[in-house]
């Protein structure tokens, strides 16, 4: 058994200032540095493969968007990686572990460090990635039950979350699983279309108590 990740130290609002832009070279095509960085606050070993084909070993998949805002990562409550891009669109690459509400706490070289949400706005352009814990047999968006045990634990999860519980079993049909799916998204506030993916199901692990790791916020 591969041993466990060490955990991050404490990330608080007392984090030493980091200067984003004296120190983006120090972030170039840091990637997989700032995915292992996340894998420490889930507690799990990447080893030296690509970092998603990796973190299916525990269990757990990669989210990757490149049109997220702060309010949706506050939304998400998780900790992340963030691509930053300078005037000459290279990428670099940063662990963000806490959002206060002016200051982003990230992780350099494994201390937690403070930058100025101002600062971020010149080199963030909304691409964000981060792990979660996928349902059982997940392959996809959950639409139906054609989605087998994955959709089975959606249902039962949904029904957790109304206070609802009686056991879900084959008890439902997929008009009926599209309609509780519709009206979580409009209780979480997402775009309401019936279909569970990644986001909606990140929102459900929140909801139902699922074990994954938090953003740290001012104390």
């Amino acid at each position: 058994m591969a041993a466990e990740a060490p955990a991050l130290k404490d990330a608080s609002p007392a984090a030493a200032p980091f200067d984003l832009a004296a120190g983006f070279e120090s972030l170039l095509g840091a990637e997989n540095e700032a995915w292992r960085e996340l894998a420490g606050a889930w507690k799990i070993d990447l080893g030296s493969g690509e970092p998603c084909l990796a973190a299916r070993r525990h269990n757990v998949q990669c989210f990757r968007t490149a049109r997220s805002t702060l309010a949706l990562i506050r939304q998400l409550d998780r900790p992340g990686v963030l691509t930053l891009r300078d005037a000459y669109n290279r990428a670099a690459y940063v662990m963000l572990a806490g959002l206060s509400g002016d200051t982003a706490i990230v992780v350099v070289d494994g201390a937690a460090r403070s930058v100025p949400l101002l600062a971020l706005a010149d080199y963030w352009r909304g691409e964000f990635a981060t792990f979660w814990r996928a349902p059982p047999d997940y392959a996809g968006d959950i639409v139906d039950r054609r989605s087998g045990p994955a959709a089975s634990w959606l249902a039962t999860q949904l029904a957790a979350v109304r206070g609802d519980s009686r056991p879900v079993g084959a008890g439902f049909d997929d008009a009926a699983l599209k309609g509780w799916i519709h009206t979580f998204q409009l209780t979480q506030g997402l775009p309401s279309d019936g279909v569970a993916g990644p986001i909606t199901l990140m929102q459900l692990n929140r909801a139902v108590g699922v074990d994954e790791p938090r953003l740290q916020a001012e104390n």
